[in-house]
């Protein structure tokens, strides 16, 4: 049996190692499928937020992995997380995960009294905050949700460099921080930190969705 193949579709190269790194340590044999389009997050801030033909473009993407044998497709972006919600699995053949989905699932599970939301972004940070607040609030929680961005993680940086701004950023906010969540895939290489700093649980995109979709993947083969 050949070994499954896992389509990360990604809208900026920086969610490209976070997601293949916590993919391959989840699954360990399943193949990586890098898809990228790096204009995806331009063009949705260029046009006001996921216009029909952007979501049209992603919506390609996606079928254009299941026609090319993925086992299982992944959205590295949040934002456009509403084409996975939208798709049927049964008519897929192969299980369709938004970015967050998963995340929004292990911090429910956690039943935190606060949340701190972490983003690099004002867009992802607003995002995030809405649906997550969305889904505490569809499963009966209703914990403190708190947003802090740090734009200095928005671009490029060295993991120690990421670390380190991130720390001092949740440190400079203060507050309560029952739960930690690094709302973009490009903030995970700085979870393990981050939970060693503050003693807190860290819960990142990647590592989520590597182990649902791991789950399914083996489920369906």
């Amino acid at each position: 049996m050949n070994s499954p193949r896992i389509a990360l579709i990604s809208a900026t190269p920086l969610a490209i190692a976070p997601a293949a790194a916590a993919m391959k340590s989840a699954f360990p044999t399943g193949v990586v499928w890098n898809l990228l389009d790096d204009r995806l997050l331009a063009d949705a801030q260029a046009e006001g937020g996921i216009t029909e033909r952007l979501a049209s473009r992603m919506d390609r993407m996606i079928e254009a992995a299941i026609a090319d044998g993925a086992d299982g497709v992944l959205l590295t972006c949040s934002q456009y997380g509403g084409r996975a919600e939208v798709r049927d699995a049964d008519v897929d053949g192969v299980a369709v995960l938004s970015a967050d989905g998963p995340l929004f699932e292990e911090a429910i599970a956690k039943d935190p009294a606060t949340v701190l939301l972490v983003a690099s972004l004002e867009s992802a940070a607003a995002d995030s905050a809405e649906r997550l607040g969305a889904a505490f609030s569809d499963a009966g929680r209703s914990p403190e949700l708190r947003t802090l961005v740090v734009p200095a993680a928005a671009k490029p940086l060295p993991q120690e460099s990421l670390e380190s701004a991130l720390i001092a950023a949740i440190e400079e906010a203060g507050g309560e921080r029952g739960l930690i969540v690094l709302a973009q895939f490009s903030l995970a290489p700085a979870a393990a930190a981050i939970a060693a700093r503050f003693d807190a649980p860290v819960l990142d995109g990647p590592a989520a969705a590597a182990r649902k979709l791991s789950s399914t993947v083996r489920d369906r083969t």
